[in-house]
């Protein structure tokens, strides 16, 4: 290679072959799986791991097999130049280090191997992209301060690493071994030690063994002289080259260039037949041919394909907040403009029993003060939106997945079952009186209880015994008594981990003649662990068809329970139950509700995600414009990647004619077509071994995601007429994505108002019009599209004669 850049080469070890190269060196394994030793320490390679070995040091492959083995280098003066003379020091094995996945640089690999092997390119620049990329990708991700910490090794090997920087750098220049231990602050017999111990020879013989293996690549690929060779590896002349080479060597420098000459081209043929053998080895390879994208193909033929009523299962409910957060003017502000924006029927909304609205004190004693509560049902009832109001106890809070951040329980202590059955009886006279039967008999009630909470953080009164059951007896008789066409339901369960008292609970209400309207369940990518002390816990599952899955498990406990004709609702839903998680303000979380949103048509009668607004969790901790909320929009209303999947879904046709893995294909009433494309993929390997939450930091690297490019190729037959156009609005990371914007102000909290309002201006979708090539024999146009991981493109197709 030369020596100041970088080079990738594809490799067939030899078994037991010593190297040491004067560059920083990552093996890639392609195929099959090979041993390294390196040092003292040995680590067998898979399919897709990958090793770093630093400069100056031996490496060997022990058990080689039938492995294919990718090399990439890059020489410490490129590095040093990269980094503007700034020391680094990086760790990647992806053998010994489980806290990473390694998806961001194997996908690289994978996408340079493919252009290396059979790329048709007049020249190397994909290839050396893809070198710049993988280097970026270290300094980003895989610089480490502390290499103790990283390998689990003593401090010692931190001076090692600084060393070889050291020997590398300056091979060219005198290599002192006393300056660098006075720049080290460390004494000369100190460093002299630590480096015999580690390589077996003395510092002056490694330099020099370091030298002459640099020498050996001048000597045999390219046309220097000796004089030349001699001060490019750092010999005072050439007398003293000679004569050091003739030492280890037993041959002078012009007899090894003469004998290498000769073998030159033997060597350069030998290295053909192998790339053909590789070539033909790797030909077959998923990972190196599919890791650089997917294809697939949508095609409809309008005469045979009217499709069929489409009907929407996102747009019904959307999550606010409680009643109380719901009577403050920002909330308000923000819930007008997503109904008005996103046109979603009915407003979820939770505790009204809370201490914060002074409806009682809970004693049973006093009459019931609504003009807190009336603040939000009026603001309801005025913007012409539904209330889906949910009874039970739900604390305000903000929670991550390793704790909570806040918890505020500020629910009334009602004194008595009596107690709280007054208040009820008051509340349902109340907005019966106040709204009319007309307004309130299309409003739905839900009571629920959730099943990870203490027994004692559930219940709804003191003093007399409680049960769910007790208490959905006596909303379902004070609604069906006074509001008959209401409709009530529950519990907002968790299908995973309450099978048998949910089933146990319906089954009763159905006995007894009270099957709800409704059901309702939770529903978060999540399954159920038991750690070794017996404790319940939970963890995102990594199969992507979880929620497919539970939701079949929900029909089936209707169907036991005897309420298989009642409505499914899906009152909250999400990829994370935390708010302090930035990927619920990622592109990811927007291409997950669209996919998911597809897998469950049919399967549920209303999807509800969790939630509208980040003030729902807002805290002393939310700092940022964007802090990891559940909500569509932040505190600022500016639109996340969430809300604009959900306005995209809602332009979709009133048919529907076909959807997939990739797409919901929908024809409007007017004879245009509405096609949404998705790119969605499930989280990588790595991500699984932490915490849930993904930190800022790492949010711009996508290393916590698994994805590939998508492209798709579209037709659709028999269109009326012959002019066409086709217009798209494109999600992705460098459009439409607030968190994606604000990185480039460095993820700065000090912004003005200025500031803010600029980053929401752009944090818009891209839109683009074209007109559509016309084919008259079956009168189809046909187009396509290339999605990146977590893209999210709408399509409308439409006519302009």
């Amino acid at each position: 290679m030369n020596y100041d850049t970088c080079s990738y080469e594809i490799i067939r070890p030899e078994k037991n072959e010593m190297h040491i190269i004067m560059s920083l060196t990552l093996l890639f394994a392609l195929e099959d799986s090979v041993t390294v030793h390196v040092l003292e320490d040995s680590f067998t390679l898979n399919e897709g791991d990958i090793l770093m070995i630093n400069p100056g040091v031996e490496y060997s492959f022990t058990e080689v097999g039938e492995s294919i083995v990718g090399r990439a280098l890059y020489s410490m003066k490129m590095i040093g130049n990269v980094m503007k003379g700034k020391n680094v020091l990086f760790y990647c094995n992806s053998v010994a280090d489980k806290t990473k996945s390694y998806e961001d640089l194997r996908t690289i690999f994978y996408h340079m191997t493919e252009e290396y092997l059979y790329g048709s390119r007049q020249s190397d620049c994909r290839i050396d992209s893809s070198l710049y990329l993988i280097l970026d990708t270290l300094i980003e991700n895989y610089q480490t301060q502390n290499l103790n910490e990283a390998q689990g090794n003593p401090d010692n090997d931190v001076r090692m690493q600084q060393m070889m920087q050291y020997i590398i750098g300056n091979l060219d220049q005198e290599v002192n071994l006393t300056e660098l231990a006075e720049s080290m602050y460390v004494s000369a017999s100190t460093l002299s030690r630590i480096f015999k111990k580690n390589t077996g020879v003395y510092f002056a013989d490694y330099v020099t063994r370091l030298r002459l293996q640099q020498s050996l690549l001048l000597l045999s690929s390219t046309d220097q002289n000796m004089t030349q060779i001699a001060l490019s590896c750092g010999f005072t002349n050439s007398s003293s080259f000679n004569r050091a080479f003739r030492k280890e060597m037993n041959m002078s420098p012009s007899q090894y260039r003469e004998l290498h000459s000769e073998d030159a081209k033997k060597e350069e043929d030998e290295k053909k037949k192998i790339d053909i053998v590789i070539r033909e080895k790797l030909e077959n390879n998923v990972a190196i041919h599919g890791g650089t994208g997917v294809s697939d193909k949508i095609v409809t033929d309008l005469a045979e394909n009217q499709g069929e009523p489409y009907k929407k299962i996102w747009n019904h409910i959307l999550n606010i907040g409680s009643v109380n957060d719901l009577t403050r003017a920002n909330t308000q502000y923000h819930t007008e403009y997503l109904h008005d924006k996103l046109q979603f029927t009915m407003a979820r909304i939770w505790t009204l029993f809370s201490k914060k609205l002074m409806i009682t004190d809970g004693s049973g004693r006093k009459a019931c003060n609504f003009n807190m509560v009336d603040i939000a049902l009026d603001f309801l009832v005025r913007n012409h939106i539904r209330v889906f109001l949910s009874f039970g106890r739900k604390p305000d809070m903000a929670a991550s997945s390793t704790g909570e951040i806040y918890n505020e329980d500020d629910y009334i202590p009602f004194e008595s079952r009596n107690a709280w059955e007054s208040a009820i009886t008051e509340f349902f006279n109340h907005i019966v009186d106040r709204y009319g039967l007309k307004e309130v008999s299309g409003w739905k009630f839900e009571i629920t209880s959730i099943p990870i909470l203490p027994e004692d953080d559930t219940r709804l009164w003191a003093g007399d015994p409680f049960s769910i059951e007790i208490a959905y007896s006596f909303l379902y008789s004070t609604i069906k008594r006074k509001i008959p066409d209401a409709m009530i339901g529950g519990f907002g369960g968790t299908i995973n981990h309450d099978w048998e008292k949910l089933l146990s609970l319906y089954s009763l209400i159905a006995k007894e003649n009270m099957k709800p309207d409704f059901v309702s369940f939770l529903l978060f990518p999540y399954e159920n662990t038991v750690d070794s002390e017996g404790n319940f816990d939970k963890k995102v599952c990594k199969d992507p068809e979880n929620e497919v899955r539970q939701v079949r498990q929900i029909r089936e406990l209707m169907e036991q329970a005897g309420i298989a004709e009642s409505k499914l609702y899906i009152t909250e839903w999400n990829e994370s139950i935390s708010n302090r998680n930035y990927i619920n303000d990622s592109c990811f979380r927007a291409s997950y509700i669209v996919s998911r949103s597809e897998q469950l048509l049919g399967k549920v009668d209303a999807l509800a995600i969790m939630s509208s607004t980040d003030w729902i969790s807002n805290y002393m901790d939310s700092t940022g414009i964007l802090n990891g909320g559940i909500g569509l929009v932040s505190t600022d209303r500016i639109r996340k990647p969430a809300y604009y999947s959900l306005a995209f879904m809602n332009t979709l046709g009133h048919r529907l004619l076909s959807h997939g893995d990739h797409y919901i294909l929908t024809k409007t009433d007017n004879g245009g077509i509405r096609l949404l494309l998705f790119n969605d993929s499930w989280f990588s390997a790595g991500y699984f071994l932490g915490p849930e939450e993904v930190p800022l930091e790492k949010m711009s690297s996508g290393s916590y995601t698994a994805g590939h490019v998508l492209d798709l190729s579209v037709t659709i037959r028999h269109l009326q007429g012959s002019s066409w156009y086709i217009k798209r609005r494109i999600l992705n990371r460098n459009h439409g994505s607030i968190l994606d914007e604000w990185q480039k102000f460095q993820y700065e909290t000090r912004l003005t108002r200025n500031d803010v309002k600029y980053l929401e201006s752009i944090s818009v979708p891209k839109l683009s019009l074209e007109k559509a090539e016309f084919e008259e024999s079956d009168q189809s146009i046909t187009f396509t599209a290339k999605l990146e991981p977590h893209e999210v493109c709408l399509i409308h197709i439409f006519a302009m004669e």
